[in-house]
């Protein structure tokens, strides 16, 4: 179970190394459905109950990895999209700046799916932060992340575009096993506000939304 969902982390880190090495590397963007995976930060990793949250992810058919970027644990499956947009990493650039772009960008994507997108974390909400991108105020739609190496940057996101009560399941269990709190309720989907997308579909408008922004990273926002 566990083989694809690292597959699909170890292909990013692939495409990382291969821009850290390059010559006027143009960005990466790399849009998937992944495997059934709750996503671990390394910190998560070193924590006494990680093997008890590892257990509650595959009691529900999840494979546990340890993710490239930070934050708190994060679940997907077939029916969700992930971004990654690999850049090379420029001195002098805010990881703050970055975010500010990204969310903005995911956003407008969702307005433009008639959506009342925001930025901003939703109290109780899953792996929070000032960056995600919810509904209304009251559901977490998007969760972004970063890592920054030396000569990379990745800039991921992820999105639940189908039913939520699977996901909302394996979140609750793996975070109570590590005593974190969240509200269920804030946990969105795409198809929860009315949107009925595949990934295909999705991914087509994301990178399309995101094919730019790269060049904003240091560039007031409009």
């Amino acid at each position: 179970m566990g083989a694809g969902a690292q597959s699909d982390i170890d292909h990013t880190l692939v495409l990382m190394r291969e821009m850290q090495h390059a010559e006027n590397p143009d960005p990466i963007v790399r849009a998937y459905a992944p495997r059934s995976t709750v996503a671990f930060s390394r910190r998560e990793g070193l924590m006494p109950s990680f093997p008890a949250a590892q257990q509650a992810a595959r009691d529900h058919g999840f494979a546990p990895v340890i993710r490239l970027a930070g934050g708190r644990a994060v679940a997907y499956d077939e029916s969700c999209l992930v971004i990654d947009l690999i850049t090379p990493s420029h001195q002098g650039v805010a990881n703050d700046r970055v975010f500010d772009v990204a969310s903005e960008a995911m956003r407008r994507v969702l307005v433009d799916l008639g959506i009342d997108a925001r930025v901003g974390a939703v109290s109780g909400e899953y792996c929070s932060g000032p960056h995600s991108v919810n509904a209304r105020g009251e559901v977490k739609l998007v969760g972004i992340a970063q890592r920054v190496t030396r000569g990379a940057r990745l800039v991921t996101a992820s999105i639940a575009l189908g039913a939520a009560g699977r996901l909302r399941s394996v979140i609750d269990d793996v975070y109570a096993a590590m005593s974190l709190d969240w509200d269920p309720r804030t946990f969105g989907t795409l198809a929860g506000e009315g949107v009925q997308a595949t990934p295909e579909e999705l991914a087509r408008v994301i990178v399309a939304g995101l094919a730019l922004t790269h060049t904003d990273w240091a560039e007031p926002l409009v």
